[in-house]
C-alpha cells in the first residue's frame, strides 16, 4: 500500500470549478478526491491552501485620503498634508465622497472573505481527512476596487510539498494545481524519488483546459484527467 497526499491549490481549484459553474460547497470531497488515488494507494490526507486574510492595513482612513488627493487632486496635496483647512470645500466633498466608497468597498471584501471561511471550514469539519491550511494574503486595490491575487499561498504549498517527500510521510503527491510555479519543487520531489500526480480538470466537449501549464503536466509523473461530464454525473450531491 502505498501512502499518497493530495496538496490543492485553493485558488486554482476555485476558478476551475467556477469556470465550470459549480460551487465547491456542491461536491461529495471524500468521493471526489478518492477517486484521484490507485488501488494500491491509501490517501492519507488531503491539505487545501488558502489565504489567511486580505491585506488592507495599509489603507488607514489618512493613506486613502491622501492617495486620492495624490491621484485627483494633486495640486492640493501639499495643503492636505500641511494646512487641510486651506483646501476649498468641494475639493474635499469629493475625496471624503470617494474615500467612503473605497471604505465601503473594503468593508464588503472583507465580508464577503469572512463568510467564504465559514464555508472552507465547514468543509473541513464535514470531510475529516481535509485540512484546511490558511496562509499567505490576498491583495486588494480599492481603489481600482479589484482583487490583485495571492501571496504566499503557493510558496507554503511547494515548502509542504517538499517537506513531505524530505521526511518520507508518503510515496505519492497528488497536485491540484496547474501552476508552472510549482515546477521547482515538483522536480526536487521526483529527486527524492517521491512521485508526483497532476490533476487536470476539463471543461465540456471536446475537453478544453487552460489552467494547467503544458510544461508542468510534462513533469509529472502522471496527469489524471477530470472531466466536467465525470465530475457533474460522480461528484455532485443531489439537490
Amino acid at each position: 500500500m502505498k501512502r499518497a497526499i493530495i496538496l490543492i491549490d485553493g485558488q486554482n481549484l476555485y476558478y476551475g470549478l467556477k469556470d465550470l459553474k459549480i460551487n465547491e460547497r456542491e461536491i461529495i470531497w471524500d468521493k471526489f478526491l478518492n477517486s484521484l488515488i490507485q488501488p494500491e494507494d491509501e490517501l492519507v490526507r488531503t491539505y487545501w491552501f488558502r489565504p489567511q486574510r486580505i491585506l488592507d492595513t495599509y489603507y488607514s482612513d489618512y493613506n486613502i485620503r491622501q492617495s486620492i488627493c495624490f491621484k485627483k487632486f494633486n495640486n492640493h496635496l501639499f495643503n492636505f498634508n500641511n494646512n487641510y483647512e486651506a483646501i476649498p470645500q468641494d475639493v474635499k466633498d469629493k475625496i471624503e465622497e470617494e474615500a467612503v466608497e473605497v471604505e465601503n468597498w473594503l468593508k464588503t471584501t472583507n465580508e464577503k472573505f469572512s463568510q467564504s471561511e465559514y464555508k472552507y471550514d465547514q468543509i473541513s469539519l464535514d470531510y475529516g481527512d481535509i485540512e484546511i491550511v490558511k496562509t499567505g494574503i490576498v491583495k486588494v486595490d480599492p481603489f481600482k476596487k479589484i482583487m490583485i491575487g495571492e501571496k504566499g499561498v503557493d510558496i507554503s504549498l511547494a515548502v509542504k510539498m517538499m517537506s513531505l517527500s524530505v521526511q518520507n510521510r508518503c510515496e505519492k503527491i497528488i497536485l491540484v494545481s496547474g501552476d508552472y510555479d510549482y515546477a521547482e519543487a515538483i522536480k526536487f520531489v521526483k529527486d527524492n524519488m517521491t512521485k508526483i500526480h497532476l490533476v487536470k480538470i476539463h471543461k465540456g466537449y471536446p475537453p478544453q483546459n487552460k489552467s494547467v501549464s503544458r510544461d508542468l503536466a510534462v513533469l509529472a509523473d502522471r496527469v489524471i484527467d477530470v472531466y466536467e461530464s465525470e465530475l457533474r454525473t460522480n461528484f455532485l450531491k443531489a439537490i
